[in-house]
């Protein structure tokens, strides 16, 4: 049993009860070495004594905490602490997308793609490290302001399933957004998050999943058999090119979706221009029409995966939030702890690109030392799928490290192996972007010419 608030866990002061779990819970709590707050999530003792269980949230913390990308909640530390494992990560305060869409209903197309196209940067750094998510959905995006994070990175794994430690074929996820191959028993790979962000697409611009009925093995059904609905015949104004945006992206074939997160998001964008529709026809939740038939096995899967799907045994980000008149327990005294460094105003550590010669595209730079994190900010979320540096830690003289006496942050895209590439890019960008060589012969006062 979890102790109460109030009590000290190693360096953290455990002040209040954010979410609880199956699996534990997350709580604000101030981290008395570093002088911050932080969410800081405990497991429960379920696992305490099961190694392959330790191993495997070891092992997908440290995973997670690899990645670099705005987008996704920056990990401080994790480790173990007197037998109970847990994670220290930047405290956000926000809503979840999931209460927002309760709350104030759809999305404008714009907003949803724009919410969309940040969560997809999140997940093609996560892809490019290796690693799926398995649980994309709108509980699972915490907004602040109109800058969005991914969370729970627990369930991310090796591309080839059959490398899971557990090698327990136990399913994770949320059946709504669940793609088909999930109900079988053979490898998935990133295109099961491709799926399930067109599936959030689709609920941010009508407020409702594609597929919902009372009996779980109907919304199983439907996404094994039915087309998915179109979300322009759910909600007037919404422009028809998005129709064939979510179509793609929830394809039965994993072989006929986008070959990337980021490839949906960019075809969002482009279906902002198309068509728009003016009247609703009345359509069914999940439509009757049945155009493809998958094999018996699917169902029978897919029914046995029902029976375990609330045990999921890893979790990052408890949705329930409650508290209860616990005991408190003596203070911990063994520490086993990693410590991941981090960038300014908690964001994710900056890229440090080498110095070998290769070309980036700058598109912003942030030079005032109190507005570092904002800036950083809206030139990531301007800048889909571009990254950021910390100008004196890359050592390449031929980038300038300072404004006067203030450090320079720059966002990026790139590296590129030639010029030509690079140019290309820029010209795409457009607006004050430049090009520079990463290298310690050429002068820090002129961009490379892409004339």
């Amino acid at each position: 049993m979890m102790p109460h608030v109030g009590w000290q866990f190693g360096p953290y002061r455990v002040e209040e009860l954010i979410a609880r779990g199956g699996m534990g819970e997350v709580h604000r709590a101030y981290d008395v070495q570093h002088d911050r707050y932080v969410a800081l999530k405990l497991l429960t003792d379920r696992g305490a004594d099961d190694e392959e269980f330790r191993k495997r949230f070891k092992r997908e913390a440290h995973a997670a905490a690899r990645l670099r990308e705005p987008h996704v909640i920056p990990i401080h530390a994790y480790g173990e602490i007197d037998g109970r494992l847990y994670l220290d990560m930047r405290l956000v305060e926000g809503k979840n997308l999931s209460r927002v869409l309760a709350d104030d209903g759809p999305m404008s197309p714009a907003a949803a793609v724009a919410i969309i196209g940040q969560v997809a940067a999140a997940l093609d750094a996560a892809h490019a490290e290796g690693l799926i998510h398995r649980d994309v959905k709108p509980s699972n995006v915490i907004l602040q302001g109109d800058f969005a994070y991914l969370v729970d990175f627990g369930i991310a794994r090796p591309l080839t399933a059959n490398t899971d430690i557990t090698g327990s074929g136990e399913a994770l996820g949320t059946l709504g957004y669940m793609a088909p191959e999930r109900f079988g028993s053979g490898p998935v790979d990133h295109r099961v998050d491709v799926y399930a962000l067109a599936c959030m697409l689709f609920q941010c611009l009508t407020g409702d999943k594609p597929f919902t009925a009372e009996n779980p093995l109907a919304v199983i059904f439907a996404h094994a058999n039915v087309d998915p609905p179109k979300p322009s015949e759910r909600r007037s104004g919404v422009p028809t090119g998005l129709d064939r945006v979510v179509a793609k992206g929830m394809a039965k074939n994993p072989a006929e979706r986008y070959a990337s997160a980021g490839e949906l998001a960019s075809a969002a964008r482009k279906a902002m221009h198309t068509e728009s529709t003016k009247r609703l026809p009345a359509v069914p939740v999940v439509p009757p029409p049945v155009k493809r038939r998958r094999p018996y096995w699917m169902i029978v899967a897919a029914a046995v995966l029902l029976l375990g799907i609330a045990a999921a045994a890893v979790w990052l980000w408890p949705k329930g939030s409650t508290t209860g008149n616990r005991q408190p327990t003596a203070p911990p005294t063994t520490t086993t702890a990693t410590t991941v460094p981090s960038g300014p105003g908690g964001l994710a550590a900056p890229d440090n690109p080498p110095c070998d010669g290769a070309h980036i595209v700058i598109v912003g730079s942030a030079v005032t030392e109190a507005n570092y994190a904002s800036d950083l900010r809206q030139f990531l979320t301007a800048h889909p799928g571009a990254k950021y540096l910390h100008a004196p830690s890359t050592g390449c003289s031929s980038l300038r490290t300072h404004l006067d006496d203030t450090e320079i942050y720059s966002v990026y895209y790139g590296p590129f192996t030639d010029k030509e590439s690079a140019c290309a890019k820029r010209n795409s960008v457009g607006g004050d972007s430049f090009v520079r060589r990463l290298d310690n012969t050429s002068s820090s006062d002129r961009a490379v010419s892409c004339r």
